[in-house]
């Protein structure tokens, strides 16, 4: 299976790391149900936005962990 990098904007997840890139070893996405008018394209520079999630459930990687 071929590395891809993952952009990831949510800055206080464990596998948060420069750049705004995800460090995850494995990778869950699930569809996040809630709220598709939030939703964006890759026309955002994921690498200038920072966002914090308490739960995996605030976002839609499965994978999420908080910082301790």
């Amino acid at each position: 299976m071929p590395n891809v990098e993952v952009n990831c904007t949510v800055s206080n997840c464990y596998f948060h790391r420069k750049g705004n890139i995800c460090g995850a070893e494995k990778i869950l996405i699930d569809t996040d149900s809630k709220d598709r008018s939030s939703e964006f394209g890759s026309e955002i520079d994921f690498r200038e936005v920072e966002e914090k999630a308490k739960t995996s459930e605030e976002t839609c990687c499965k994978t999420f962990r908080p910082k301790r």
